[in-house]
Formats: C-alpha cells, structure tokens, sequence
C-alpha cells in the first residue's frame, strides 16, 4: 500500500516513477526471479535516468 501511495504522491507532482509489482512477493523478494527482475529494472532505470545525464553533463 506504501509503494502504490508513494507512486500516485510522485506521479500526481508530476515526477517520472514505474510500479512494479511482483507475484507471490511481500516486502522482501525471495524468489530469484524477482530478485533478477527487480535488478534488471534498476539498471534499466539508470540507464536511463543517471547514466546518459553523467554522459551528456561531460560532453557539454
């Protein structure tokens, strides 16, 4: 219920945020496939949001 509360609070100030919620998962993940899923999308995300702005900070 925090997660989702947080994800409208950031959304509805018009920030930039993805819920993501896992089968069979409470608060902490067990199964490896969500451990794994939850490490691709952090790196999905820095990808995105951190890396290219360190990139094109540099280059400037």
């Amino acid at each position: 219920m925090q997660s989702e509360r947080l994800f409208q609070a950031i959304k509805g100030n018009g920030g930039t945020a993805k819920l993501v919620l896992l089968p069979n998962e409470s608060h902490g993940y067990i199964a490896r496939e969500s451990v794994l899923h939850t490490l691709a999308e952090m790196i999905e995300w820095a990808d995105k949001y951190v890396k290219n702005r360190i990139v094109n900070k540099v280059i400037k």
